[in-house]
């Protein structure tokens, strides 16, 4: 199933500062470019595309990549939230159903934790090596903890995954999570949206979705880029 929106009920914020479409966007991309790449993932735990871009685009390409982007995690999608007036309860709803709201909110707490709990220089790393180790499981909802303790994450890191997830964090992370995925501009269309230095648009869509190294080559800056570029 693909993992498109084709109706959307509320209004999005705009919070970039210059916004471009089509061909535009990606040249914006490329004048933004250095010697590092920002790179935004809008994932779903349960949707086959996410898993798809992850397990066939991401994880190849990482080690090779790593030292010449930012990746940013947020799990969320076709998502949406509510808090009751009355309880203050955060209640969601999922494209895939509850588990993967679950799921979801149990990659934010993995994620919160890494970047809380292990050293500075491994946090991106470890939130690859973890997101690539969920999504490539048999059922990526439950996968979190035992994905952490394969990854021999610190105690104190494990520690903090079980809590947030069982605790009141996991739906404030998934609120944050919700927020930054209204904030796209353009909307949010397709799981998984990729954003390039904060940048969203068709063009760096259909290009992250074919060929996601040759897209990082192409927006690093020349003299910037992994020898492996030559070949892309």
């Amino acid at each position: 199933m693909r993992c498109y929106l084709f109706t959307s009920s509320y209004a999005i914020a705009v919070i970039l500062a210059v916004t471009f479409l089509g061909h535009s966007a990606l040249v914006v991309a490329n004048e933004l470019s250095n010697t590092v790449v920002d790179v935004g993932v809008y994932y779903e735990s349960l949707c086959p595309d996410s898993i798809r871009w992850i397990k066939q685009q991401l994880m190849p390409n990482y080690d090779t990549l790593q030292n010449y982007i930012n990746v940013t995690f947020v799990p969320y999608g076709k998502a949406s939230y509510r808090q009751d007036s009355d309880t203050q309860q955060w209640h969601f709803t999922c494209q895939h159903g509850p588990e993967e709201c679950n799921g979801n909110k149990a990659q934010a707490c993995g994620i919160y934790a890494i970047q809380n709990e292990e050293s500075a220089n491994k946090v991106q790393q470890l939130s690859v090596a973890l997101v690539g180790c969920v999504m490539s499981s048999r059922f990526p909802p439950s996968s979190v903890p035992q994905c952490a303790q394969n990854l021999g994450l610190h105690d104190n890191t494990l520690t903090s995954i079980n809590k947030c997830i069982e605790g009141p964090k996991s739906n404030e992370l998934l609120v944050l999570h919700g927020k930054a995925t209204q904030n796209l501009n353009p909307s949010l269309s397709f799981v998984p949206t990729i954003t390039i230095n904060g940048v969203n648009s068709q063009e760096i869509q259909n290009k992250a979705q074919n060929n996601f190294f040759k897209l990082i080559c192409d927006t690093l800056a020349e003299g910037a880029k992994p020898s492996q570029c030559s070949t892309a």
